[in-house]
């Protein structure tokens, strides 16, 4: 079943399929009994992709063009730069795993990087840590015991920045859906990391690698990493014969405007572009999107809403903004809407010296012209804040 992420699609569906919408996916669709036995309102949320119910597929295509949402995902694989349509239930994860394989390439080229971990084994020399226990439990069981018991640090490509992108390799070879050629170049991609563990990935694992230093380069492998995570995350369905692959655009929206504000404010080091950083309040943690800093100062306060603007902005929106300029004390704060050109509307808020406004991004057209509308954002925060 085709359908149009935010638009609403009246359609007949079976009981079980109904029943298993409501208890295992309110967070990808809206559904509503209609006027009519058996036929419902369905809306998907600002996921593309698919998902399969009991009986039924559910591929959601995006209401903006498959090159933009390729532009968001921060993707530059030069055959899919013209591309038209692109099918969410098989050529969506297609483009993302050549897109891997392209990154892995890059990575690969630069050099993987090695490192130290502990790893326990039985020797015949005494090295490293020695692990008592073990080793009485062998003394136990024979009287001259002939191997130590040992943890010692080794040097390899077994580390958590290699790990993810070998698990996520064998997590897109795995799929039966991907397409003959590109199983091939991911297959060749992936061969200088068969010596890695293909382990499950943790929160862990993303800490470890986004916090070693000698990494930098495998930065944009591991974002992809992420995203590729997270769309197959989405596939631990509770019923056998059920799977999904889905990408949050509204994250999407989020890690691209980061991404373009950094890129433009990167000239000036007095500025500074925190990506949800954490404000603990209480028993609960405010996380704004987008904290914009002056020689450690917050200036500006942006948060990403993947939605239509509307004439008036939701009341809980405002709410939310004006509770990340207390918490951080910024001036200014900004709802910023996806839309087909950039627009502006500023308004102060009454007894304070806050002031709001609410942005549109471009996210559809040439990429030079989403960049130029980011471009703008930037200028303004840059020329009226701090």
């Amino acid at each position: 079943m085709q359908l149009v992420e935010r638009r609403t699609h009246t359609v007949r569906l079976p009981r079980d399929d109904v029943a298993f919408l409501l208890n295992h996916a309110r967070h990808l669709v809206d559904v509503v009994p209609a006027f009519r036995r058996g036929v419902y309102r369905i809306t998907p949320r600002g996921f593309v992709g698919w998902f399969d119910t009991p009986s039924l597929r559910f591929a959601i295509n995006p209401k903006i063009p498959w090159p933009n949402v390729r532009m968001l995902l921060g993707k530059t694989h030069a055959e899919h730069d013209a591309a038209g349509d692109v099918e969410p239930d098989s050529g969506l994860l297609d483009v993302l795993a050549r897109e891997f394989a392209s990154q892995l390439r890059a990575v690969t080229r630069v050099g993987l990087v090695a490192g130290y971990h502990d790893h326990d084994t039985v020797s015949p020399f005494l090295r490293g840590k020695f692990r008592v226990a073990e080793q009485l439990r062998d003394a136990a069981a024979r009287a001259f015991p002939d191997r130590f018991h040992i943890t010692e640090s080794v040097l390899d490509l077994d580390t958590p920045w290699n790990r993810i992108p070998r698990a996520i390799a064998e997590q897109l070879l795995a799929n039966p859906r991907l397409a003959a050629n590109t199983r091939n170049e991911l297959r060749d991609a992936a061969l200088p990391l068969e010596s890695v563990q293909a382990t499950p990935i943790t929160e862990a694992d993303f800490a470890a690698a986004e916090a070693e230093p000698r990494a930098s380069h495998y930065q944009p492998l591991l974002e992809l990493c992420r995203f590729l995570h997270d769309g197959c995350a989405a596939a631990q369905m509770p019923e056998p014969g059920t799977g999904a692959f889905l990408i949050d655009l509204s994250r999407a929206f989020e890690r691209w405007l980061t991404h373009g504000l950094r890129a433009q404010l990167a000239a000036s080091p007095s500025w500074q572009v925190e990506a949800q950083p954490m404000f603990p309040v209480g028993p609960t943690t405010l996380q704004p999107d987008i904290v914009i800093r002056r020689n450690a100062k917050a200036c500006a306060v942006l948060d990403a809403k993947w939605k239509a603007p509307g004439t008036v902005p939701d009341a809980s929106d405002l709410h939310q903004i004006l509770a990340y300029s207390a918490i951080t004390e910024a001036r200014h704060v900004a709802l910023v809407y996806p839309g087909r050109r950039f627009a502006r509307r500023t308004f102060a808020v009454p007894g304070s010296d806050t002031t709001v406004s609410l942005f549109r991004s471009r996210v559809v057209g040439m990429v030079e012209e989403c960049d130029l509308s980011i471009a703008q954002l930037a200028r303004f925060v840059r020329r009226n804040h701090c």
